[in-house]
């Protein structure tokens, strides 16, 4: 019978064929006890028939006794004599009929009493065999079945293991997808920075452009109002001299 077991494969076929050739060895035991048991009722049916024929065969011998003691106290008439040794001889005839049916069922009893205690012995060791065979496979059977258990018990770690395991993904999953939500708005927000940073550098640029544009002329101005200044004093200069 394929039993479920929460198994490895392995163990579940060799609890298998342990429960089969236990159940064979315990069914060949049966058979054994069965056939003792039919030897034990043919010997009460022989010893039956041997006392039946054992209590004819004393009749058996009383009748004759009494028929001889008949002829000896009866007349001798011929005819009286004829049929009194014609019976004797019926009787003498059954007597030995049954003289050698309790012969041949004694032989046959001391041949079955002889096979009896041969299978009775060979039964003796067949079945303390058996037991022992048996006991040996009820010992495979429960380490086996303590090898499921613990199959089992390991199934259970690793489904609970697993189950913690996708709950971890699951939550490594939402955090994945937070990070690069958060990730993706640090990118605009890098976007942004990085159009906000070329917008001020374009402009920085164009600053200082002007400005050195307008140092160039501040430049150019100073130098003319240096000319304007050396001019000034030179004719201050030639103005005193002509005083």
């Amino acid at each position: 019978p394929c039993v479920e077991f929460a198994c490895s494969p392995r163990v579940c076929v060799e609890i298998i064929q342990l429960l089969r050739e236990r159940d064979d060895l315990q069914a060949m035991l049966e058979k054994y006890e069965r056939h003792l048991v039919e030897v034990q009722a043919n010997v009460k049916v022989l010893t039956a028939e041997r006392d039946k024929t054992n209590m004819l065969y004393g009749q058996a011998q009383e009748e004759i006794a009494r028929l001889r003691r008949e002829i000896i106290k009866s007349p001798k008439s011929p005819k009286t004599s004829l049929t009194a040794q014609a019976i004797l001889r019926r009787v003498e005839a059954e007597r030995d009929e049954a003289a050698a049916d309790l012969r041949r069922m004694s032989t046959e009893r001391d041949s079955l009493r002889e096979r009896i205690m041969i299978t009775q012995e060979k039964a003796i060791n067949d079945k303390a065999h058996l037991e022992q065979k048996i006991e040996d496979l009820q010992a495979d059977i429960q380490m086996l079945e303590k090898e499921r258990l613990d199959y089992k018990a390991e199934q259970g770690k690793m489904k609970e293991l697993i189950f913690s395991l996708e709950e971890e993904s699951k939550i490594f999953s939402r955090k994945a997808t937070t990070t690069e939500e958060e990730l993706n708005r640090t990118k605009a927000n890098y976007n942004s920075l990085r159009t906000a940073t070329n917008h001020v550098e374009d402009t920085l640029s164009d600053t200082q452009r002007h400005l050195s544009q307008k140092i160039a002329e501040l430049q150019g101005s100073q130098e003319k109002l240096k000319q304007l200044d050396e001019k000034n004093g030179m004719a201050n200069h030639f103005l005193h001299g002509a005083q």
